[in-house]
């Protein structure tokens, strides 16, 4: 397969190279995982790689950028942002078993949170922050929806910081027994860690500190590190530099030995034979310009070129095809 060159140094923000050869349509690739995304104009679809055809799934008049979450087992979307009238948030649950959806929570527009599924994928985690803007407090908190029971349980914080000064970041432990929680002053000092635990209601004393480096915060039960799970990103979200296909026969990855300017995204089958996908580099604005997303299915690769632009390459053809990007993006997707 030919590969681009590396750009001239003049190369502007978000003008990068060609993703190499093998270019055909999306619908040849005879795609049959379907795609979950959330566009531009705010709604749920669900899209047929092979067909095209786009499915309304849900459409709430979300502004812009609403929020996309699936949890770990592939049942659950969570789909939230604030209503085009301005006076809303809305957290809905779309069910990709039963193909429905329910409204969960919602409060006055602002002051929301991107809401957390557990590990196991039996509870979702829901912050709430009081707004000046709101006409009281009664929306704010922190709440669990039990999808197994479909009850929503409001956590009772202690009282340390009144809930219109408060602002909470939760996280969920590795085991998904415990919704990890910070709540700190939103002015003046103050800050507190609790454990929240969704199977019997217990609140439990917690410690803590933010890490600089992870962008996270650490928590600890006494002297003992509690493990957090990953955020559960939208899959369009995810950066890898090495993945494996379901199956094992491939392995993508990011070939950047010897500090090698430009590099190559290839795959790789288990006999050792070699497929470059396509090159990239370092630009200043955008950092590395090719991101390994994942395998859509056992032969499909998804990744990114660039900032915005996502192509399928098929590893027994070698062809690539664009995913999204240019008119027809998507604030985010995941299969």
């Amino acid at each position: 397969m030919a590969m681009a060159s590396a750009p001239s140094a003049d190369a502007a923000c978000g003008q990068h190279e060609s993703s190499g050869a093998g270019k055909v349509a999306l619908s040849a690739m005879r795609i049959t995982t379907p795609l979950y995304a959330v566009e531009d104009a705010g709604r749920l679809v669900k899209l047929d790689l092979i067909s095209g055809k786009t499915t309304i799934l849900s459409d709430h008049g979300f502004d812009s950028a609403p929020t996309l979450r699936a949890s770990a087992d592939g049942r659950w979307l969570s789909y939230s942002g604030v209503l085009k009238t301005g006076n809303k948030t809305q957290y809905w649950l779309y069910d990709r078993r039963s193909n429905s959806e329910r409204l969960v929570y919602e409060h006055p527009a602002w002051g929301g949170g991107i809401p957390g599924f557990s590990p196991d994928s039996r509870y979702l985690a829901i912050g709430a922050s009081y707004d000046s803007r709101w006409t009281n407090a009664s929306g704010a908190g922190i709440f669990v929806f039990d999808t197994a029971t479909a009850r929503l349980v409001s956590v009772e914080l202690p009282p340390t910081i009144p809930v219109q000064k408060a602002w909470a970041a939760t996280d969920w432990s590795q085991d998904g027994k415990t919704l990890l929680i910070m709540v700190r002053a939103m002015s003046g000092s103050g800050q507190f860690y609790v454990g929240f635990h969704p199977a019997s209601g217990r609140i439990e004393k917690l410690s803590g500190q933010y890490d600089s480096r992870t962008h996270r915060h650490d928590f600890k039960r006494g002297a003992t590190a509690i493990g957090v799970a990953d955020e559960g990103v939208p899959r369009s979200h995810e950066a890898h530099r090495s993945v494996r296909s379901p199956g094992g026969r491939w392995h993508a990855y990011l070939d950047q030995r010897h500090d090698s300017r430009p590099y190559r995204l290839v795959v790789e089958n288990k006999a050792g034979a070699i497929k470059p996908v396509a090159v990239g580099h370092y630009h200043q604005c955008e950092g590395y310009t090719l991101n390994i997303i994942g395998w859509l299915d056992e032969r499909h690769l998804v990744y990114r070129h660039g900032m915005m632009k996502y192509l399928v390459f098929d590893a027994e053809t070698g062809n690539t095809a664009q995913l999204y990007g240019d008119d027809n993006t998507a604030l985010s997707f995941t299969w």
